[in-house]
């Protein structure tokens, strides 16, 4: 049985992942910026964290006590161009998915080097390896989120401690429903393309519980890896960009983006 705090746990993977990990017999912290949304999750602990906050950090992880398994899942997303979203949004988005993973593991690496032991599992994306239109920020954050991830696997390895990147395709969670769109009328014609081509790329994407219960094979299978699939599809993704030059990605990338059904 491991101590395993999740943050981001009010919807979509996290939540699923809390059940899931519960259910097999786990203690599981589940946490969000607002706890009353995990009153009907059936897990040791409820607590209340907000990741842009070094105080509710630490906080919440002095509460948690020692933890085995930290698995970074709170994130947000926009649909924008790079240019719309004012200074303040895009710091917003950096402050959760970058800044934030960064305290909870300032606040949880020390209590795991002293024990000698633990997993760190960072979930990401397939975007953080091939950045697209309209998800610009969003890419440009998990690419952060992965850099820092493979310096951590390679910084924390003599102490014991795995970190593993989830990358994933796409899931069907409120994650991306509940973005924010900030839109210049410029841009409307590519935000009507992308949204049509998607809508007929995207009718059967993987489940939340499907990626958690993958998830939870993987870190009761023990010694993560540096990269794990966490839909299936991801690796696939991220090798169709790798397998392209950049003029030969380009062309195909501006030519799906700008016909509805693709080419």
């Amino acid at each position: 049985m491991k101590r395993v705090l999740i943050t981001g746990c009010s919807s979509g993977i996290g939540r699923a992942l809390a059940g899931e990990l519960s259910g097999r017999g786990h203690r599981v912290i589940a946490t969000a910026r607002d706890p009353d949304t995990l009153g009907d999750l059936d897990v040791a602990e409820r607590l209340a964290l907000d990741v842009t906050s070094r105080d509710s950090v630490q906080r919440a992880v002095a509460a948690a006590g020692d933890i085995d398994v930290l698995i970074n899942n709170a994130g947000v997303t926009i649909w924008s161009s790079v240019e719309s979203p004012p200074e303040e949004e895009t710091q917003r988005i950096f402050e959760t998915n970058v800044f934030g993973m960064l305290r909870m593991i300032r606040a949880v690496v020390p209590g795991m080097r002293e024990r000698g032991s633990g997993d760190i599992v960072q979930i990401s994306s397939a975007v953080a390896r091939r950045s697209t239109a309209l998800l610009g920020h969003y890419a440009a954050t998990k690419a952060a989120f992965d850099a820092y991830s493979e310096a951590l696997r390679l910084e924390l390895a003599p102490f014991g401690i795995k970190v593993c990147i989830v990358a994933l395709g796409a899931v069907e969670s409120s994650f991306g429903t509940n973005r924010r769109e900030i839109i210049e009328p410029a841009y409307q014609d590519l935000v009507d393309h992308v949204k049509a081509r998607l809508a007929k790329a995207r009718k059967s994407p993987f489940s939340a519980q499907f990626v958690a219960e993958r998830l939870a094979d993987a870190i009761e299978a023990g010694n993560l890896p540096l990269r794990l699939d966490g839909t299936g599809d991801a690796f696939d993704l991220i090798a169709q960009r790798a397998a392209l030059d950049d003029v030969e990605w380009e062309r195909k990338t501006l030519a799906e983006i700008w016909t509805p059904e693709g080419v």
